[in-house]
């Protein structure tokens, strides 16, 4: 991701769909940009506050694994100073949490656990429940925000 072979002012559209945390999303949005020719659309979701207030909890967890973690508003502005104008913003549904991602990813673990029968794995799971069990109570106050923006 941070190292693509394409020449500068060449693409018409990147899609970045729950990966540019991988590098954060301001790198990622300032190692994209060169790419698009003016006018080309940059589609990513990332891991968005959806509320200026939240458990204390919530926002440790968040902070401590991803401290990009912002609200839409302040992602937007990321995007604005980057040469991008915002041209709509989402929160994904409960449903891509829940049932496309937790749910198949608990239906491994087992399967990784036989694969993998070290303390590192064991933490791993332990980790992932944690969040999940986060998720589970906390869902109304972060979610995956989809961004659509056009290169100026």
């Amino acid at each position: 991701m941070d190292s693509l072979p394409f020449e500068p002012n060449s693409l018409d559209a990147i899609w970045s769909e729950g990966a540019i945390y991988n590098i954060g999303f301001e790198t990622g949005i300032r190692m994209f940009q060169p790419f698009l020719k003016s006018g080309g659309i940059l589609a990513v979701s990332e891991i968005t506050w959806l509320t200026q207030n939240r458990p204390e909890a919530l926002t440790q967890h968040w902070h401590s694994e991803y401290p990009d973690i912002a609200l839409a508003s302040e992602k937007s502005q990321i995007l604005e100073n980057n040469g991008f104008i915002l041209k709509g913003y989402f929160p994904l549904p409960k449903s891509c949490w829940t049932t496309h991602y937790y749910e198949p990813l608990q239906h491994r673990f087992q399967d990784f656990l036989n694969e993998n029968p070290d303390k590192k794995a064991t933490d791993i799971i332990e980790a992932e429940k944690h969040e999940i069990a986060l998720y589970d109570q906390y869902h109304n106050y972060y979610s995956y925000g989809f961004y659509i923006a056009e290169k100026q």
